[in-house]
């Protein structure tokens, strides 16, 4: 009766396993009509058909108990499914696919820009290496965007490397020219001046001491010119700032002020200080450089003002910091002429017709932000200039 209840399009096996496992009915081409069965052989038939079959197994419940038979029936898998299931996994293994072209496609992009900016980065830097510092690192603006973030970051900072190499080259340059041209101008007069006394050609002995005077004057023009190169070249070595000792700010104003009262009464300008800083205030600091600095403020003040006029030196201490100002009532700076002042060889518009390299100021900008501080103008055309330098009280190295 079990059998009758299968469907039409069903194969069936009915096995006996009482002594012998003997097939006594089968529809499935596998299983021959009294051929013996093991189930070693049942097990691998239906492990290597089960992708194109589902298997079933009944146990008729019949008189005899001492039989025992078996019904094997199995089914074929729908075709329809199993061409869907094939369908999806190649669906899925296209998608792989076309993602891990997509994404080697991406890497190779990727690698060769990379490649690509190296090799022109490489190149660059090697002319660079070479001595020419006109090449730019950073390249074409358009280009700029294809690259990974830490070219452009590498870029841009071996191009700021460039240029302030670039900078430094042009204004050693700029120095050197400059330093000759205005050496040449005392070196002549004194080489006149000695060549006319041994030659005979003054011999006047009032006029041979009005030589010496002019010797004397241009020679310490000289000597004033040598110590600038001298301390231009050592702002130019980092190596002294790494030497620099804790020095009272008040002893160095102090002192200055002190020389600069005297100096201004050779010049007939009324000098006075007020110095409110307290002598144990110690910042590290180039005595000699910062010294330097307030007296070239201070030279600019007398050259660039008349008998009469006043030069005002304070020293103010604050809660961070401390500030030194050298102010004076001379012409003033005009405005166009105010950013440049600081620019080495600049000569504004009223200074012109005054003596000087024109790099003091240089000078002191160098010395001041080599220190860590910083320097302010304020001036007003036909009133006057004040020069602040602001030392920072934890400024505890110097800019490197």
């Amino acid at each position: 009766s079990q059998l009758r209840r299968l469907p039409p399009d069903m194969e069936v096996a009915l096995i006996s396993f009482t002594d012998t496992e003997t097939i006594f009915l089968s529809s499935i081409p596998e299983l021959k009509v009294g051929g013996n069965l093991t189930q070693q052989y049942l097990w691998n038939l239906i492990g290597t058909t089960s992708n194109k079959y589902f298997y079933q197994f009944a146990s008729p419940n019949f008189n005899d108990s001492s039989s025992a038979f078996l019904i094997l029936s199995r089914a074929r898998r729908d075709e329809k499914y199993r061409k869907k299931s094939i369908d999806f996994v190649l669906y899925l293994v296209y998608i792989l696919l076309g993602f891990v072209g997509i994404t080697l496609i991406a890497i190779a992009h990727i690698s060769r820009t990379i490649f690509s900016s190296i090799t022109i980065l490489e190149q660059r830097t090697q002319r660079i290496a070479d001595g020419d510092l006109s090449v730019s690192l950073a390249g074409d603006p358009k280009k700029i965007k294809q690259k990974s973030n830490e070219i452009i970051s590498l870029t841009e900072s071996l191009d700021k490397m460039r240029r302030s190499l670039l900078e430094s080259q042009e204004r050693r340059t700029r120095f050197i020219m400059g330093i000759s041209h205005d050496l040449r101008t005392p070196v002549a007069v004194i080489k006149g001046y000695t060549e006319a006394i041994s030659d005979d050609v003054v011999t006047d002995p009032e006029e041979i001491k009005k030589s010496l005077e002019i010797i004397t004057t241009k020679t310490n023009q000289l000597e004033g010119m040598i110590d600038t190169l001298i301390n231009f070249v050592k702002l130019d070595n980092a190596d002294w700032r790494q030497d620099l000792i804790p020095q009272s700010v008040y002893d160095v104003v102090e002192e200055f002020a002190k020389g600069a009262v005297m100096t201004g009464t050779v010049f007939k300008r009324k000098v006075t200080s007020t110095v409110n800083i307290s002598p144990e205030l110690k910042v590290p600091m180039d005595k000699q450089l910062f010294s330097r600095a307030l007296e070239n403020i201070f030279s600019n003040a007398i050259r660039y003002s008349k008998e009469g006029d006043s030069v005002v030196i304070t020293g103010t201490e604050k809660a961070d910091s401390c500030v030194i100002s050298v102010s004076d009532t001379g012409i003033g700076i005009a405005e166009k002429d105010r950013e440049h002042i600081f620019d080495m060889f600049y000569r504004g518009t009223n200074s012109r017709r005054e003596e000087g390299m024109g790099i003091g100021l240089t000078v002191v900008k160098s010395i001041v932000d080599t220190h860590g501080w910083t320097i302010d103008v304020q001036s007003e055309l036909g009133k006057g200039t004040t020069f602040i330098i602001t030392i920072p009280k934890d400024k505890g190295k110097p800019a490197l």
